[in-house]
């Protein structure tokens, strides 16, 4: 899917990522769809964040509190979700410097946890020969998955690899872009994916079934036995979640902005304060970003799954506006060399892989209670968002009084 987006990327040099891939494709109106469901779900994937922030701190600093772990409406968690998200407010009235300096401290949070994590663990297991996942019982249980578990399981790992789908919203301010982002997004994948496959590696030969068993946010944590180790990590694994949440507090706004600069949406979206805040797209965002944790009970599992069933409206979309953009001997792609395998054959999988997972994803956990009953706030929430904003788009967009006086 990665290298799906990359290759749009050598057709289109405007920004917006898969909203401007699916317009050069089809024209506005199914990009204005895929646009308003980017933008909704973005601030889905920012609330998911910083409901595992505020899961893990509270994890943290009250370790054997029943009520730091409650999820109901009126909780400790859920207070402590609507202070974090005053303090991202907080921080992006400060600026764009500001927001800069802590996407710089949660990538050396990071990168060092994650570090020291791994080399750590394999000094543990060469050094003392530890290879606890060839012992481990649960490691083996494997047949007893259903095909609805081994989607969720897939869907889990894949939110590890979201945001290659938003490295080309600003396109336009990059040098070359056609050029850079077709190798940007392979090497950014690529680096990713062996950083987490050497942190998984190195958790599972330390502990597999405290791993797995573990119910914790940072879960890789319940492999560490040494206390100054694990709190370490852990210390870490909040620094790079705290930074993560400024970016997406930062850049969920702007794409709604985005489109209302476009005039998809009312122009007021665009309308910033003193400090340079989109307060009103900053506004929706966050009331977005609330709502879903607060729907799902701050399930970690199901919210991960829901940031990313929500952009299989982008993972399906966007191969099939790749292989029509392939097809256009227009002017304007002439200059394009054509791949077979990237052009066409990739898509199509991308396309096959994505509504399989689509049609396999299990929903009751999205529409129903732990109870089994209706999940009516879930419901209505999912309808406002997916039916009822992209049809005020479509309507403000073909209704505005520039296009009923023809200009």
């Amino acid at each position: 899917m990665a290298i799906v987006f990359a290759t749009a990327a050598r057709y289109v040099k405007t920004n917006g990522a898969s909203y401007a891939y699916t317009t050069a494709a089809f024209g506005e109106r199914i990009g204005i769809y895929v646009g308003v469901t980017h933008a909704i779900t973005a601030s889905i994937a920012w609330g998911v964040l910083a409901s595992l922030f505020a899961s893990t701190l509270l994890e943290v600093l009250f370790p054997d509190e029943a009520w730091a772990a409650a999820t109901e409406l009126f909780s400790i968690k859920t207070l402590t979700f609507l202070l974090f998200t005053g303090v991202l407010l907080a921080i992006n009235l400060f600026g764009n410097r500001v927001v800069r300096w802590a996407n710089g401290i949660s990538t050396l949070g990071k990168v060092f946890a994650l570090s020291l994590f791994i080399a750590g663990g394999l000094w543990i297991v060469v050094t003392h020969h530890v290879n606890n996942y060839a012992t481990s019982a649960s490691a083996v249980e494997v047949g007893k998955s259903t095909v609805a578990s081994l989607t969720l399981a897939t869907i889990a790992a894949l939110y590890a690899f979201t945001g290659f789908e938003s490295i080309a919203n600003a396109a336009e301010e990059m040098d070359t872009p056609d050029e850079t982002l077709p190798r940007a997004i392979p090497v950014a994948i690529l680096g990713v994916g062996t950083i987490y496959v050497l942190a998984v590696v190195v958790a599972m030969l330390l502990g597999a079934e405290k791993v797995a068993a573990s119910h914790y946010t940072v879960q890789l944590a319940a492999a560490i036995g040494s206390d100054t180790f694990r709190t370490v990590i852990i210390a870490g694994a909040l620094v790079s979640m705290f930074g993560i949440n400024v970016a997406a507090s930062f850049g969920a706004p702007r794409l709604w902005t985005a489109l209302s600069d476009r005039g998809v949406l009312p122009i007021r979206l665009s309308s910033k304060n003193r400090y340079g805040v989109p307060m009103l797209a900053f506004g929706i965002t966050a009331s977005l970003a609330l709502a879903f944790p607060l729907a799902l009970r701050f399930d970690s599992l199901n919210l991960t799954g829901l940031a990313v069933i929500a952009r299989f409206i982008q993972f399906i979309i966007v191969p099939i506006a790749l292989m029509a953009l392939a097809l256009d001997r227009t002017q304007k792609h002439t200059a394009v060399k054509r791949n077979v395998f990237t052009d066409k054959v990739l898509p199509i999988v991308a396309v096959a892989l994505s509504v399989a997972l689509a049609v396999s994803f299990d929903y009751r956990t999205i529409f129903l209670t732990p109870h089994g009953g209706a999940n009516y706030f879930s419901i209505v929430l999912v309808v406002i968002t997916f039916v009822v904003v992209p049809a005020i788009a479509y309507l403000h967009y073909y209704l505005r009084p520039q296009r009923m006086s023809g200009h």
